[in-house]
């Protein structure tokens, strides 16, 4: 599909095809970062326990930036699929370049403080001094890939904001067959090099995050193509446009810090019920992900659509694209979770080293997970795509701030400290976060005001 316009509405032929020429390079996208975590854990862990410990730590503190620059692409993608609608391609440019310095800037405070106090950092995470300079010494080299880290977010997010999936997933499919094949060669010295254990993961990292930022550049900024233009197309915008643009950004930067916190505080609140509950809930975390894939996908793909409809005036076709979505999501989340509730056992018997114990909590986390997931599928569709497609992010955040701060992040202590509930038990407590989130989420649909033009204000103000 590449640059072409996103047409028909969600219950006409094309509609599916639209979809998952959107959707499905997203979710093998998503699904390779997800293998390659796994496969950089696996080869770090070869090499002795301690050794996980370091990069697992210090993934920790990626986690953080992580938030950060999927907010700021995410904001920008708004924009970005909203003008994409209009054919207003000289605003694209600019949220791109305004994006690029912006994600450039985060990045690069994030980079600087790891390069100088990074052992202070690894520290907040770990008490032990050897895990702490070990994993002191790999985020001191692994800083160094943030910047094009950052920069590849733009470019993949603002891509996908124009319809344009492909590109972003061939490139990060390079990039980790790259970053798969340099693992290998250089955490345990194969073809002559020096083994580096998880310092070679580490600089392995950096030059595949280099080599996949130089490539979307080039594949973006081709000659002919819609992204090409001159530097000052990109980097020439007042102060007026960067107020706007951050006024409507913000929202989604909070939005995910938001429920990135909440997830590392539930993650405390099941280590005060033990090891076997973090255990239990470590691995079913990473079960879960997976399925969560497909959830990312369809909001990401409904995001765009939305978008390019309100863009291009069309406002009632998009709240018939929002309900179409709601009723997708349903059934896939219906369906995927009859699977994941029949699949449990099956699927934790890959984690050969738990307990029994573990084994049996994990089975009942995750069917409770399985029964709930057509709830979080129809939630993630409507915050993540739906509502943000259509200029309303203000609104998800206060929803997210409401139900995770105030009902589920309180349960989960309540439950794990006060009540001393069995980990299963308080993940069940959890779910009520879930049930009011979603009541929220439909009211705000079925009252019609989550469509906002935001692309209106932005063009306004002259460069």
């Amino acid at each position: 599909m590449g640059y072409n316009t996103i047409t028909g509405g969600l219950g006409d032929r094309g509609f599916f095809r639209t979809l998952w020429t959107l959707a499905l390079p997203i979710m093998i996208q998503n699904l390779l970062v997800s293998s390659l975590n796994m496969i950089d854990t696996l080869m770090i862990a070869a090499v002795g326990q301690d050794s996980g410990s370091r990069g697992g730590i210090a993934n920790q503190y990626f986690f953080l930036f992580n938030l950060m620059i999927t907010g700021i692409a995410g904001g920008c993608s708004v924009f970005i699929a909203q003008f994409w609608g209009g054919r207003n391609l000289d605003r694209i440019r600019k949220i791109m370049g305004l994006g690029i310095c912006s994600l450039a800037v985060v990045a690069a405070v994030f980079s600087l403080a790891a390069g100088t106090a990074s052992l202070r950092l690894i520290g907040i995470f770990s008490d032990s001094a050897a895990v702490r300079q070990w994993g002191a010494d790999y985020l001191a080299i692994v800083c160094l890939s943030y910047v094009p880290t950052g920069i590849t977010f733009m470019f993949a997010n603002g891509l996908r904001a124009m319809g344009e999936a492909r590109l972003p997933m061939l490139v990060s499919a390079l990039a980790i067959l790259m970053n798969t094949g340099l693992n290998y060669l250089l955490i345990f010295g194969k073809a002559g090099l020096p083994a580096l254990g998880v310092q070679g993961a580490a600089a392995a990292t950096v030059l595949a995050r280099c080599l996949e930022c130089g490539l979307i550049v080039y594949f973006s900024l081709r000659p002919k193509l819609l992204l090409r233009g001159a530097v000052r197309d990109y980097f020439s915008f007042s102060a007026d446009f960067i107020r706007e643009v951050f006024r409507k950004i913000t929202p989604v930067v909070l939005n995910e810090l938001c429920w990135g916190l909440g997830a590392v505080m539930y993650m405390v609140a099941y280590g005060k019920i033990g090891t076997l509950a973090l255990a239990a809930a470590n691995v079913t975390s990473t079960v879960q992900n997976v399925f969560m894939v497909l959830c990312f996908s369809i909001a990401n793909a409904s995001l765009v659509i939305i978008g390019h409809k309100i863009g291009a005036g069309e406002q009632e076709e998009a709240r018939q694209a929002a309900w179409r979505f709601v009723i997708l999501a349903g059934l896939l989340g219906l369906g995927l979770g009859i699977l994941i509730i029949l699949s449990a056992p099956m699927l934790l018997s890959l984690f050969t080293k738990l307990s029994p114990e573990t084994v049996k909590a994990s089975v009942r986390i995750l069917r409770i997970f399985g029964a709930t997931y057509f709830i979080r599928q129809i939630e993630l569709v409507l915050i993540i795509g739906v509502f943000r497609g259509g200029g309303d992010a203000a609104a998800s955040l206060k929803i997210e701030l409401v139900t995770m701060w105030l009902i589920g992040v309180p349960m989960a202590f309540l439950g794990a400290v006060v009540l001393r509930w069995p980990v299963e038990w308080v993940v069940a407590l959890i779910t009520l976060e879930d049930i009011v989130k979603f009541v929220a989420c439909m009211i705000r649909l079925r009252q019609g005001r989550w469509i906002h033009d935001v692309a209106e204000g932005i063009t306004a103000f002259g460069d």
